[in-house]
């Protein structure tokens, strides 16, 4: 799902549907125009359209849900209208018998007792589980939504919203990294396959670290359970690095993912300032074990080889990963593109362990 130009009328949203039994096909969401911006005086620049008439929805406060088995999908936006109501918009393909597709904007009240602080809250992630979707801030906790129950007979019915805080023990760290859109460095909230929900921190104490992880064991009732054997400080994860592979460097660890078919497995990103190297490492945190370790290939070294002969055009600042199992079977040459890959990922290994 995504758009095009923030700033220009009108707002494209597309969905992106992929299928094993149909061709992949682009689906063009709707304007919404509930709630947008007016402005009489930018109106008048802009006429014969309104552009400030729009609902201008950020990708970090949308979630996209599938569901039935003919490609079917539910999209949502989640904003904070006031102190303890959120709005939330909502869009059903194909959707309810009799009525068009178009955007529905509902008003969901937040508990007054929530432990959630909806002044400072910053989504860092949404996800769907079962029918529900789930926007997370990584410092405070989820705001699960049910967004299918009932929406096929009653379109007014009201959504239900559970508030589910953090573990108590994650709730003392307080957030370092504020850059509204980007993602944080020491915290993830994952779902895996099976619908298991993990929390993994980084927890900086000066001048080592501690990685640790809870499981959400019931989402109704909010009770996270700490994985003790998946806790792993510094001098054991630097010793994990010493065994596995001598170029890696000796580093805090950063962007945590939970692989989505094992929920001990997590993804941690490397970043070798000195030598302008990233290095994605996926380490089994149960059994204590470095299973595999890749080095980043950018753009130009996927086109022209590696080293590049060519200069840089797109900069990689190292966090824009998403986990997906799709994307090498898209291809038709699946098998030589990974082919490729491997055989790059060893000839730029090896010149960076002559250079080491």
């Amino acid at each position: 799902m995504w758009w095009h130009d923030r700033f220009s009328f009108p707002i494209d949203y597309f969905v992106y549907s992929c299928r094993s039994s149909s061709p992949p096909s682009l689906t063009l969401l709707p304007p919404c125009f509930d709630g947008g911006h007016i402005n009489p005086q930018l109106d008048k620049l802009c006429t014969p359209y309104r552009r400030q008439r729009q609902r201008t929805m950020l990708p970090e406060d949308m979630g996209i849900l599938c569901h039935g088995d003919q490609g079917e999908f539910t999209v949502a936006e989640l904003l904070f209208s006031k102190p303890y109501e959120i709005e939330l918009c909502l869009l059903h393909n194909p959707p309810p018998a009799g009525s068009s597709m178009e955007w529905k904007v509902k008003k969901v009240q937040i508990p007054p007792d929530t432990k959630i602080s909806t002044y400072s809250w910053m989504t860092d992630a949404v996800f769907p589980i079962g029918t529900c979707l789930c926007w997370v801030d990584n410092y405070q906790g989820m705001l699960a939504i049910d967004v299918l129950t009932d929406s096929n007979s009653n379109p007014d019915h009201q959504q239900c919203l559970r508030c589910i805080p953090l573990p108590k023990k994650a709730l003392k760290s307080q957030r370092l990294y504020k850059d509204a859109g980007e993602p944080d460095p020491l915290r993830s909230v994952c779902v895996t396959d099976t619908g298991i929900i993990k929390l993994v921190c980084i927890l900086t104490e000066c001048p080592t670290f501690t990685i640790k992880a809870w499981t959400l064991d019931d989402i109704h009732e909010g009770r996270w359970t700490m994985d003790l054997s998946n806790t792993m400080g510094a001098e054991e994860f630097f010793r994990l690095l010493g065994t596995g592979h001598s170029c890696l460097p000796q580093v805090q660890p950063s962007f945590p993912l939970v692989s989505l078919v094992d929920p001990d497995v997590i993804c941690f990103l490397l970043k070798d300032k000195d030598r302008g190297l990233f290095w994605m490492i996926y380490v089994n945190m149960k059994y204590k074990k470095l299973l595999s370790s890749a080095l980043y290939i950018s753009e130009q070294e996927e086109e022209d080889g590696y080293p590049p002969k060519r200069g840089r055009r797109n900069n990689f600042f190292g966090h824009c990963f998403i986990r997906s199992k799709f994307s090498s079977y898209l291809s038709e040459n699946a098998i030589t593109s990974r082919d490729l890959s491997e055989k790059m990922q060893k000839t730029k290994e090896a010149r960076v362990t002559q250079k080491s």
